[in-house]
Order: C-alpha cells, then sequence, then structure tokens
C-alpha cells in the first residue's frame, strides 16, 4: 500500500508556518521510516529537500499542489496530510481526496470545513461548555456602538478564518481597533470576531480519536507572546501535569463528539480564567505538541493514529517526559 505525505508549509513555503510544519512532517516521518505496512512518500519543497530516509521517498513538488494532487494522487491508496484551515484550505484538501476515494488519516470534510470557522466551530459545542462572548462581524460594516457598549474597548480581535495566532490582537482603544482593520483589509480578512478579553492560562489539550471514541494524550501549555497589542504562539511544553487535567479531558471528550468526522490527531485550545475553563477552538489536524509528543512517546505516535483509524478504535499512548518546542527561524534536519 502506498501512503503520500505532506505538510502544506513545507509544498507552498507558508512563511508563518513553515518552521512548525518543517517540524512536524520530520516527525511525522521519523515514525513512518518504521512503519512496515506502507511505501511512503513525501512531498517537499526542492528548497526544504533535506531529509534522509531510507524507507520514506521524497518527491520535490514542482507546480500547484493541487493541480499534483488532482493529477498524481490516485497513484496512492492513503494520505496523511497537515495544512491549516485558513481559507478553507484543509476543507479543498480534505474534499478533493475523498473525490478521488483516498484513505484519509486525518479529520474528514465535515469536521474540516467546521472548524475552518472558529464561530461555526463555537455553534457546534453544547451551551453548557463554557465559551468566550463572542461577536461575528463583517470587517467593512463592523458596529461601533455595539462594540463599545458590549466590550467596553478591553476585547479580541481575530479572524474567523485563520489558523493559529495569526493576526490576533488585544483592543484598548478605538484608534488601535480601526488600525487592525486596516491591518485585515491588507490582508483580506473580510469576517471578524470580536471576543471579551479574558486573562489567565491558555492551554490545549491533545486527542487522538475516531469520531466518539477519544483518547485525550496530554495537557500542553502554551507560551503567548504580547508585543505592540499583537499576540502570538511561540510554542509550548508537552505533556504537563495540571490541576484541571481530569476537568479538561472530560470536556475535550464532549466537544469532539459534537462535530462529526474528527479522526486521527486533533488539538483543542482553552483559557483557565478565574477558576473556570473556556473553550476557544478545535484545530482540526496534527499541531505543533505533536513535534514534542512524537519524540517523547513510548510508542510510535504516527502508527497509533494511523492504526486508531484503520481500526476505529483508540489504542494505549504513554510518554516517558516532558519538553519545549519555541518557534525560531532556523530550519535544520
Amino acid at each position: 500500500m502506498k501512503l503520500l505525505v505532506f505538510e502544506y508549509s513545507s509544498v507552498c513555503l507558508d512563511d508563518n508556518l513553515v518552521f512548525e510544519g518543517f517540524h512536524m512532517l520530520r516527525g511525522l516521518l521519523n515514525d513512518l521510516e518504521h512503519v512496515s505496512f506502507f511505501d511512503t512518500y513525501f512531498l517537499i519543497d526542492e528548497k526544504l529537500d533535506v531529509f534522509s530516509y531510507e524507507n520514506c521517498k521524497s518527491i520535490c513538488l514542482d507546480c500547484e499542489l493541487f493541480e499534483w494532487l488532482d493529477t498524481y494522487i490516485n497513484q496512492f491508496d492513503y494520505c496523511l496530510f497537515v495544512a491549516p484551515e485558513d481559507n478553507l484550505i484543509q476543507y479543498r484538501l480534505t474534499s478533493l481526496l475523498e473525490e478521488k476515494n483516498i484513505k484519509i488519516l486525518c479529520p474528514d470534510s465535515r469536521a474540516s470545513f467546521v472548524c475552518s470557522s472558529k464561530y461555526l466551530t463555537y455553534n457546534n459545542i453544547p451551551d453548557d461548555i463554557l465559551k468566550i462572548n463572542t461577536l461575528k462581524m463583517k470587517r467593512d460594516s463592523v458596529d461601533l456602538n455595539k462594540i463599545e457598549e458590549d466590550f467596553k474597548y478591553n476585547f479580541i480581535i481575530k479572524p474567523d478564518d485563520r489558523t493559529s495566532s495569526d493576526l490576533i490582537y488585544h483592543i484598548t482603544n478605538k484608534d488601535e481597533f480601526e488600525s487592525v482593520l486596516n491591518v485585515y483589509s491588507d490582508n483580506n480578512i473580510n469576517t471578524i470576531l470580536i471576543q471579551e478579553y479574558l486573562s489567565g492560562e491558555s492551554v490545549s489539550v491533545s486527542v487522538v480519536c475516531y469520531e466518539d471514541d477519544v483518547n485525550c494524550i496530554s495537557v500542553n501549555s502554551q507560551m503567548i507572546k504580547s508585543e505592540n497589542n499583537c499576540l502570538e504562539y511561540i510554542g509550548c511544553t508537552s505533556p504537563i501535569e495540571h490541576d484541571y487535567k481530569t476537568e479538561l479531558y472530560d470536556i475535550s471528550k464532549r466537544i469532539i463528539k459534537e462535530v462529526p468526522g474528527l479522526k486521527g490527531f486533533v488539538g483543542i485550545d482553552y483559557i483557565i480564567h478565574d477558576k473556570k475553563i473556556y473553550f476557544v477552538e478545535i484545530n482540526s489536524r496534527i499541531t505543533t505538541p505533536f513535534i514534542i509528543l512524537q519524540e517523547k512517546c513510548n510508542e510510535n505516535l504516527t502508527e497509533n493514529i494511523i492504526k486508531t483509524i484503520h481500526n476505529k478504535k483508540t489504542e494505549k499512548i504513554t510518554f516517558n517526559g516532558k519538553g519545549k518546542f519555541i518557534k525560531t527561524n532556523n530550519i535544520s534536519k
């Protein structure tokens, strides 16, 4: 059986994600090198073709990704990929693979579509799970009076359909708000979310699942840098012990079961504010903690993910310590 693996920023050179993406791809390939039931191939931009494996073979992308997949994907039986939710990229890739009858080792198009919009995800989660007070607006028709009345110029503004912590700001006055709207205009961001600002601890939960069968494998810290009102995710520590681990796992299992089509590795973000757990978003894909968890796993984590999807049943996963991952601009093998 032939397996194709790719990570979006490693073939499209997305500057915002390429460092994390490169290391996610490396983690997947390090595991797949020891998985004998696949002939594994991976797509890579020629500038990043620095991997050397005996059993995983590289394919340098020589055209646009969707064009390549449309032409060549039928040569493969399975596909495992990592891609951002931005502008429905993950959803479009998943839909293309489904149309070609390729077996996908990650969330399907139903889950990808829901998770491509933070606001749509919120609407799929039960009301008894705490969520941050959120207002959705079009950038070119914002209601300044309502914003001032509801949020008192102490709020978070973020795109509805962007991945990671890209272009998220803490707004404290009208001038800052108008400046960010200009930034969003320059970046073609049309739908925005206004959210109540909650100070507190940012954490995530990593999950391996097949729809209703959910194995929460770790709680992860999130390191957030604030500079000029811009909030940026810069790394994590994983896995960590946490006083709210039981509650975080229970909530995560409920959330996963509310979004049909979630399978494989999934990340869920939270803020713990005033001793309460607030749901932030679902990342329906492999996320940054995977980079550490793959290294610290007593099992072959990627093989475990594949078996979970193939057998429609989760398996035990344990770790032999914790690690830290910090974003830099240095990409090396």
